[in-house]
Formats: structure tokens, sequence, C-alpha cells
């Protein structure tokens, strides 16, 4: 990764240990520290890095970033709040990467094997480091993720998508 000589300090920090990324925006939040954007992920304080595919949804309102953000594919999300004092690209860097990521979202009605319906949706991340594209099942409210039940349906569905689309 190129580094100019005069990046800020704290980007050149943040950015320590990141070969082959790179950098896309930053920004100063209201400590005083920075959230960096690469081209592979959004960094932010306490050497933090979420990975393009593992932000789930991202919202900016007046000086907020709001991030859902997973810690590995299939994980629980988790909310991350981010005060700017100038938030410079990083929003619309935010928003361009994580729909680069997302090769598509489709729902998908579940018969569990007791009889029971429900429904969820069955989303396609690309990685940014590798280009794979990883499937993951976000069940609707009231279903149990752990029940096999749910878990053989929801994979039987995702077998017809992949099918179809031909992936």
């Amino acid at each position: 990764m190129r580094r100019s000589r005069g990046l800020d300090p704290r980007v050149r920090e943040a950015l320590a240990g990141a070969p082959g990324e790179r950098l896309l925006a930053w920004g100063e939040l209201v400590d005083g520290s920075v959230v960096v954007c690469t081209d592979q992920a959004i960094r932010f304080p306490i050497g933090r890095r979420v990975a393009w595919d593992l932000v789930v949804r991202g919202a900016w309102s007046e000086e907020f970033l709001d991030l859902v953000v997973q810690s590995e594919p299939g994980a629980a999300t988790e909310q991350v709040r981010l005060r700017f004092a100038e938030p410079a690209h990083v929003p619309a860097v935010v928003r361009e990467r994580v729909e680069w990521t997302v090769v598509g979202s489709h729902p998908a009605s579940l018969v569990h094997p007791d009889g029971r319906s429900g429904s969820a949706t069955l989303n396609a991340r690309r990685s940014p480091a590798t280009g794979e594209v990883r499937w993951a099942v976000v069940f609707d409210a009231g279903i149990d993720p752990q029940d096999p039940g749910w878990r053989e349906a929801a994979d039987a569905a995702l077998a017809v998508l992949r099918e179809q689309l031909g992936v």
C-alpha cells in the first residue's frame, strides 16, 4: 500500500499491519480517534477491523454512523455507534463497500419437518479479500436458528436457490 508522507499519523497507525489494503477514506471521531476505510475493511478505535462482508448494515444520521457487524460469518450481530467530528467521505464509502459485497438477497418460505411454516432471508455476500461468495440465512423473528428442523428447511431452500441461480 502506498502511503503519503503527509498522511495523518493516526491514519498511518490504523493502517499498520494492512499490507495490500488501499486507503479509500478516513474520518475523525469526536474523541480525536479515526475511522479508516480501505478496499477490504473498516477500521475503528481499539484496533478493530471488520471486513466489509461482515458489516451487515450501516446507516448515517447527523454525526453518527451506526453499524451492525459480525465478528465472523454466522456470528451474532453487534451494534456499533461512531460519533464523528468530521466524517469526510466515510459514510459514502461505507455504503458503497457494503453494497458491493451484496450479491443477492432472497426471501424464502420454510416448512419445518413437523409441518410449521416460517420464513427467512437468504443472503449472498462477496468477500472483499478473495471474491468468494458466502451464503447466510437470516431467520425471521420467532424462528429458533438453533432448531435442527429450521436449519434443515433453510438448507433445502438454499440448495433450491443456488440451483436456480447456477451457483
